[in-house]
């Protein structure tokens, strides 16, 4: 990886657009934490509260091809802006309302329906800046430096959470997200970019096996989040869920630097799966124990940011001109709607049976994961 990251000084604006994107996808880090916890406490249920992160993530499932294909028309700094002030609004006005279910299930749904297609953009413009040999290396240094979004994301939306109160969080991501937004609308790359109009309907570019088998795969994958991260809230006080957190995404960022770049080929994506699901299998059988679990968790997170950078490197191998933005757009879908049917099957899992029973969601979601790879790392990997 350093070899990678090295040759990666011979495309300064990647690595530039890299940290502007980073920047302003942190809040997302924050943002289903921080919706669990404040919706929890203001109804006293999780079901509710893994409803409306549902719900959040099913506005977000629908927005992402469609404003992926806005910017295209309208233009990606038209379109991030819009989007940013609709769904920072959305997410503020969760502190300030009565805590009625329906209304907060409304304003999540408003806060994924808005949501700023910021990695479908940049995802879009790295191989207009990146010479094609360097591509496998970005991508690959994309997917682990997102999870610093996930190592100090949660940390930060639970220690303010517990030191100042829920407004405060609420208050602290949207002001990050303000700030994020600001930075990559003024990054040069992304004010010159210019993504081809699709002349094809929405959806047709499903029709390419690449992004199907991605889009389907992000699905499982992702959904196989949402049962640790509910479960740990329910099982553990705020700040350990949230060490918790941090401590699955330190075991991907150390992968994504230090072992993606060796396991290469079609075993590849299986190898890496198993290890998470490994890790999600470890869980259960002593989830009492907070520093068991948190082991676990980081055996589990060794296999995530490879994986993640191996399904975004088989888009953009995959996939060309107009229909890049959009496949993005569906791929996020794809995973949104994975961790949307998580959230509701292990929130609803912990108010009927118990705070374990969300720990066995991650796991079936797991392992059908590694199943459907197995079967396209044949065809496409």
């Amino acid at each position: 990886m350093e070899k990678g990251i090295g040759s990666l000084a011979a495309a300064p604006q990647s690595v530039i657009l890299l940290l502007a994107q980073l920047v302003a996808r942190f809040p997302f880090g924050m943002l289903s934490l921080a919706l669990i916890i404040h919706i929890q406490e203001l109804t006293g249920s999780y079901a509710i509260a893994g409803i409306a992160l549902g719900a959040e993530t099913i506005g977000a499932s629908i927005s992402g091809p469609i404003l992926a294909r806005y910017m295209a028309r309208f233009g990606v700094r038209k379109v991030i802006a819009i989007s940013t002030l609709v769904t920072t609004s959305s997410f503020l006005a969760m502190g300030f309302v009565p805590p009625e279910p329906l209304l907060l299930v409304f304003l999540s749904f408003m806060v994924g329906l808005s949501s700023p297609p910021i990695q479908p953009a940049a995802r879009t413009i790295y191989p207009q800046i990146t010479p094609k040999p360097l591509l496998p290396q970005l991508y690959s240094l994309d997917a682990a430096a997102q999870e610093i979004i996930w190592v100090i994301g949660p940390l930060v939306a639970t220690l303010v959470a517990a030191q100042f109160g829920n407004l405060a969080m609420l208050i602290t991501i949207g002001a990050i997200q303000i700030f994020g937004s600001i930075w990559i609308l003024t990054n040069r790359s992304v004010a010159t970019a210019k993504i081809p109009v699709s002349k094809t309907s929405v959806g047709r570019v499903l029709k390419n096996p690449s992004v199907t088998a991605v889009t389907f795969l992000g699905l499982l994958f992702v959904g196989s989040f949402a049962g640790v991260e509910v479960g740990a809230v329910a099982l553990f006080d705020k700040q350990t869920a949230g060490i918790m957190f941090a401590v699955f995404s330190v075991g991907s960022l150390l992968s994504g630097f230090l072992l993606a770049p060796r396991v290469k080929g079609r075993r590849a994506l299986p190898i890496f799966l198993g290890i998470t699901l490994l890790g999600y299998v470890l869980i259960p059988l002593n989830s009492a124990d907070p520093i068991w679990v948190g082991a676990a968790l980081f055996v589990a997170g060794i296999g995530v940011a490879p994986t993640l950078g191996i399904l975004a490197l088989w888009v953009a191998q995959g996939t060309s001109g107009s229909e890049t933005a959009e496949a993005y757009g569906w791929t996020t879908t794809g995973q949104l709607v994975g961790f949307s049917a998580g959230s509701a099957l292990a929130g609803i899992s912990v108010d009927a049976v118990a705070p374990e029973a969300a720990l066995l969601v991650s796991v079936v979601f797991g392992f059908a994961t590694l199943l459907a790879a197995l079967f396209a790392a044949k065809r496409i990997g």
